[in-house]
């Protein structure tokens, strides 16, 4: 069981791999503070530039515009930061086109599932302005 697990792990790491994001900045917001430098090299791996907020635990929320403003595309963890961080986080993105993609987990399976869809979701979309927000729900 725990083999089929851990199949399952590197094919689901395997995927976005071949996702290039071409010196595009990235912002993380959210997550698990532990998982950071795990982000960062998940997207340095793929010739991204990495930004994070911690989704105003910490990181004072007045620095998240002018970070969301700079950043190609987001990742938000969603279920880790605060309601005006959320809510900041999914407005600016839709007013300014960028790609966002809102997870609901914060670890790094939930990460890569959020590049994933990125992938997926740029592919088809090349040429075509982005509706600026993408939910991916976990399985319950």
């Amino acid at each position: 069981m725990r083999a089929a697990a851990s199949a399952s792990a590197s094919a689901s790491t395997a995927g976005p791999i071949a996702l290039s994001l071409g010196d595009r900045c990235v912002l993380c917001v959210g997550g698990l503070t532990g998982a950071r430098n795990h982000y960062r090299v998940e997207i340095e791996t793929r010739a991204g530039r990495f930004l994070h907020h911690d989704g105003g635990r910490e990181d004072n929320l007045h620095r998240l515009t002018p970070m969301l403003a700079a950043a190609d595309i987001v990742i938000c963890a969603s279920g880790n930061i605060s309601h005006n961080a959320y809510h900041l986080v999914k407005s600016t993105c839709k007013k300014l086109g960028k790609p966002c993609v809102l997870v609901k987990g914060t670890g790094i399976a939930s990460f890569l599932d959020g590049l994933g869809h990125l992938a997926a979701s740029e592919a088809p979309q090349e040429g075509r302005s982005a509706r600026g927000d993408r939910v991916l729900r976990g399985k319950r």
